[in-house]
């Protein structure tokens, strides 16, 4: 039996994409001519037409300007690029316009959950990521690569930051059978650290409360369960 060249998992015959990570296994990358690149954007609201905070309850796809209502029952956008919320959005343009109010930190998940709690380059907490799938893509978008990953970095940190990390770089994986959650660094990422150890790729590592992930060397994570 084949196994996937990006995470390591194991290929039923004949299968064309990877279950766990998406991979395409017999294609390769995406053709250019298939998909639209997301446009790099000095402020990435301005596609949304937006000066001040948005409206409560919608939702926005920052690489093609769509806005959703409450009763949309997708959270990725018709382009494939995950949605943020207006929350969201108004958090990340106070960030972006220096900062001008005071944050008493991002809003915790309800108690009891199992959650990824990112840092900023500031090592200052930016947003909790509540690990809600099976398997969660941690990386940067690459529509040209067809590379949509769960927690896109480019949408949370500046764009130096966000560079040093792979476009896939680790998965998060939730057993049901267990309840137990572990890491799988891909191949070819650009280093993983648990703790204070280098780890590597296409193994398995079981996350503890408090454990620290970092990738790239620049780019911060603690799983916590809330």
């Amino acid at each position: 039996m084949s196994k996937c060249a990006i995470c390591g998992e194991s290929l039923q015959e004949r299968a064309r994409i990877c279950s766990v990570c998406g991979t395409s296994v017999a294609e390769g990358p995406v053709p250019v001519a298939a998909v639209v690149a997301a446009p790099v954007l000095e402020k990435p609201w301005t596609r949304l037409h937006l000066t001040d905070a948005p409206p409560a309850g919608k939702r926005f796809c920052l690489s093609c300007g769509t806005h959703y209502d409450p009763d949309y029952p997708d959270s990725f956008c018709r382009c494939g690029v995950e949605l943020m919320s207006s929350e969201q959005l108004a958090g990340l343009m106070d960030k972006e316009g220096g900062g001008a109010k005071e944050s008493a930190g991002p809003p915790r998940p309800p108690a009891g959950t199992r959650c990824l709690l990112l840092y900023g380059s500031d090592k200052k907490p930016v947003r909790y990521f509540p690990l809600e799938k099976d398997a969660t893509l941690i990386g940067r978008l690459d529509a040209v690569e067809g590379v949509f990953p769960e927690i896109d970095l480019f949408a949370w940190l500046d764009e130096a930051t966000a560079r040093k990390a792979s476009r896939r770089h680790v998965l998060i994986l939730r057993s049901r059978a267990n309840n137990t959650v572990h890491l799988r660094p891909l191949a070819g990422n650009t280093g993983t650290q648990i703790d204070a150890d280098m780890v590597p790729a296409l193994h398995d590592y079981p996350l503890e409360p408090g454990r620290r992930i970092i990738l790239g060397g620049a780019v911060r994570f603690k799983f916590e369960i809330t």
